[in-house]
């Protein structure tokens, strides 16, 4: 019984493994996204102040 367990978590760990980069580029994307919302809105409270 345990060495499936075993298999299983290691067929699992190669999937995770593929999707970490993926997911990985996804986090970065989103994350330089944000920061450019942020930007946007940080000139848009400057503009309004004048």
């Amino acid at each position: 019984m345990t060495p499936d367990i075993f298999n299983q978590a290691a067929a699992e760990s190669k999937q995770f493994g593929l999707w970490l980069p993926v997911i990985g580029v996804i986090i970065v994307f989103l994350g330089m996204n944000m920061r450019v919302e942020i930007k946007i809105q940080k000139e848009d409270e400057f503009e309004n102040k004048d």
